[in-house]
């Protein structure tokens, strides 16, 4: 990013580390054994723990969004509304902690915007009752950013240049 103009140069390497952000999510959502906890009401999604990314490099915006894409499109029994809502609020969250930068707070962006959106999915495709969802929901998603989310971005704050992020670390 250029912090003066305040764009982002979309080059082959941008383009390598959004795809790889994207591959992993969707593996990590959709994985045997791990699929069964990563959609319905009670869900520990493990790909969630990625989403620090967005806090250090621009390119994991677009390549969560793109997972997650094509872990529902795959995995999902909630049909076009989770490829396309439940995406949504991922590039939202995303985008979220992209603009907070690697500050603490940001982890709790895709709690609280999934825990209020997915509900929104679960109660509209499944006829789930929407606060329960919302209840179930952020608590797997604040589990999984304690438990995996936390530890990638104390990671990567403390030792940016081990992914090449040395500039957004500040």
């Amino acid at each position: 990013m250029n912090e003066s103009t305040g764009t982002t140069r979309i080059n082959a390497r941008f383009i390598a580390r959004a795809a790889l952000v994207a591959a992993m999510y969707a593996v990590l959502t959709l994985s045997p054994g791990i699929s069964s906890i990563s959609f319905f009401q009670v869900q520990f999604r493990i790909s969630e723990m990625l989403m620090p990314l967005a806090a250090f490099d621009a390119a994991a915006v677009p390549g969560l969004w793109l997972g997650c894409v094509i872990a529902n499109a795959a995995g999902s029994p909630f049909g076009i509304l989770d490829i396309t809502l439940g995406a949504g609020l991922t590039l939202a969250a995303a985008l979220v902690m992209y603009r907070l930068g690697p500050r603490w707070e940001g982890l709790a962006a895709p709690v609280l915007i999934n825990a209020f959106g997915v509900a929104v999915v679960l109660n509209v495709a499944g006829g789930i009752p929407y606060w329960p969802s919302v209840l179930w929901v952020g608590l797997g998603e604040a589990g999984v950013m304690l438990v995996l989310g936390a530890p990638l971005f104390a990671m990567l704050k403390s030792n940016p240049s081990i992914l090449g992020l040395e500039e957004r670390a500040r």
